[in-house]
């Protein structure tokens, strides 16, 4: 392993355990077994290496959501699996976890932020092509994703009982697809 490899891993290992504010470069350069400018020479500061991590998890969620499209499945039933693994991604990823944690004892979301985003910018990206290939009706794109991002985060840190991905995602997708009203 190369010692770019070994900051990235142990950095991955501390900020997940502290959270950003509490990690120092010193703390990551010393776990590592290198100098402060040897990890200066891969990532300009700290912020560029936490960058890294969320850029990583959105990399591994994106590729698994394009996996999917790539099946011959019905669109309806590609967008709820879509919704199912943003879910249980975010539920499962230590990280974000400690994100969450950090930005609930401060006033900095702007790693939050980032990683919102480009989770929103994607689900905008997706309703557009669903549009111009006729599986979405036309709607205010920007409006909608904002929408459907939102419901999934309430429901992931808001509701107040046990969080149950399957039940959760039906209901989404029954209300996205057929609608609430009568």
């Amino acid at each position: 392993m190369n010692k770019k490899d070994i900051v990235i891993m142990t950095a991955r290992e501390l900020f997940t355990k502290y959270g950003y504010k509490k990690v120092s470069m010193d703390e990551v350069a010393k776990e590592s077994g290198v100098t402060k400018k040897t990890i200066y020479t891969y990532f300009k500061d700290k912020e560029e290496l936490f960058k890294y991590f969320i850029k990583e998890e959105l990399i591994q969620i994106k590729a698994e959501i394009e996996n999917k499209e790539k099946s011959k499945l019905p669109f309806a039933k590609i967008v709820s699996q879509d919704i199912y693994s943003i879910l249980k991604f975010r539920k499962n990823s230590d990280l974000f976890k400690g994100i969450i944690r950090e930005v609930k004892t401060s006033s900095n979301e702007t790693f939050l932020k980032l990683y919102d985003q480009e989770i929103l910018n994607y689900i905008e990206n997706k309703i557009k092509q669903g549009i111009e290939n006729k599986h979405i009706k036309n709607c205010d794109t920007h409006l909608t994703s904002f929408l459907i991002y939102k419901i999934c985060i309430a429901i992931m840190f808001e509701y107040d009982q046990e969080l149950e991905e399957e039940k959760v995602t039906k209901q989404i997708t029954s209300i996205l697809k057929d609608g609430l009203l009568n």
